[in-house]
């Protein structure tokens, strides 16, 4: 079997593509979910939790040290926001902003546990909170972030602040354990 990628060529349609793309979202969103079910019937909320950010930090790690060697082969800064951005491995085309609250696959999977299961409130907000901290922290050795605004809350788009850390250019994560 050859390793070489094959070639797509014609035309993709928009609408079959996004959905394609939610719905693999949707997949990982009610894994995500169940991960975390399973470990708080198991082990309860404090043991749970510290699984779940261990498990998130170690994903988060490894998909930042990823974008950070692309963005090094390609002659890239590594240093940015826009940096960051530049390479970032999410496919944003299954991201809509007009559709508000629901522009997130994840957000719109988790709120719909949360009435069943109000623990989870808690847990689905700390994935975001977790993940996106430490790609950017991982990539760029220098920046840290805090979310602002989250859909799975409240709002109608997820907002974030960057801003330099000393903690961070010494190598400390906020969220490694």
């Amino acid at each position: 079997m050859s390793t070489e990628k094959t070639k797509i060529t014609g035309v993709v349609d928009r609408a079959r593509e996004v959905d394609q793309i939610r719905r693999a979202a949707r997949q990982f969103a009610m894994q995500y979910f169940h991960f975390s079910k399973t470990l708080y019937e198991s082990l309860g909320r404090d043991r749970a939790k510290e699984l779940v950010q261990k498990t998130v930090y170690e994903l988060a790690k490894d998909r930042a040290e990823k974008m950070r060697r692309k963005a090094q082969d390609e002659g890239k800064g590594t240093d940015t926001v826009e940096d960051f951005m530049a390479v970032i491995d999410l496919p944003f085309d299954g991201w809509i902003p007009e559709w508000g609250e629901n522009h997130c696959p994840y957000a719109e999977v988790w709120r719909s546990y949360f009435d069943e299961y109000p623990w989870f409130r808690e847990f689905a907000p700390f994935y975001c909170d977790v993940i996106d901290t430490t790609t950017i922290e991982t990539f760029t050795h220098k920046l840290s972030h805090h979310i602002t605004q989250n859909v799975i809350n409240s709002g109608t788009a997820c907002l974030r602040e960057y801003y330099p850390s000393e903690k961070v250019e010494k190598g400390e994560y906020t969220y490694e354990s």
